[in-house]
């Protein structure tokens, strides 16, 4: 038996049993609407900073002339 098949097979056994363990792809693939809402309420909090922050900005502008 040659040595690059003996790897081949090992690394073939190493490919059929690895099974992903991602808290992340949990949240998306058992919790989706867990997943989805949290991913909805990450997106419009940024999208909230920056709309607050250009209020702002136009604001002090407002004030200055």
């Amino acid at each position: 038996m040659n040595i690059f098949q003996v790897i081949d097979s090992y690394q073939y056994e190493m490919e059929s049993r690895y099974q992903e363990k991602s808290i992340l792809t949990n949240l998306f693939t058992e919790h989706k609407f867990i997943g989805w809402l949290g991913l909805f309420i990450v997106f419009f909090s940024i999208f909230a900073i920056f709309v607050f922050q250009f209020l702002e900005w136009e604001s002090n502008d407002n004030n200055k002339s």
